[in-house]
């Protein structure tokens, strides 16, 4: 294996294990019916739904959420991230 193949495969590692611990903090953190509607997302808009995973990974990791995440919440925390992305502004000079 070259150097190059062998990071591009250490790489490739490092972002399974990646996912592997996001899945498991969804898990812990997410409640059946709302990883419902997450999965359900992710189909139809995946960047959308690993938008709303990052901010729930990044939430946990920073100690803000105590209790699981239920429909309601995610709901929430959707049209949070929607919202962003419509507000954006362009300035032409």
């Amino acid at each position: 294996m070259s150097p190059e193949e062998q990071r591009s495969y250490q790489e490739e590692l490092q972002k399974q294990q990646m996912n592997i611990v996001r899945q498991k903090m969804l898990f812990k953190f997410v409640d059946k019916q709302a990883r419902e509607r997450l999965n359900r997302i992710r189909i139809v808009k995946p960047n959308l739904a690993e938008k709303v995973e990052f901010a729930i990974v990044q939430a946990v990791q920073m100690g803000h959420l105590k209790n699981q995440i239920d429909d309601a919440h995610l709901k929430q925390i959707l049209n949070e991230v929607i919202e962003e992305k419509k507000n954006f502004r362009i300035t032409r000079k």
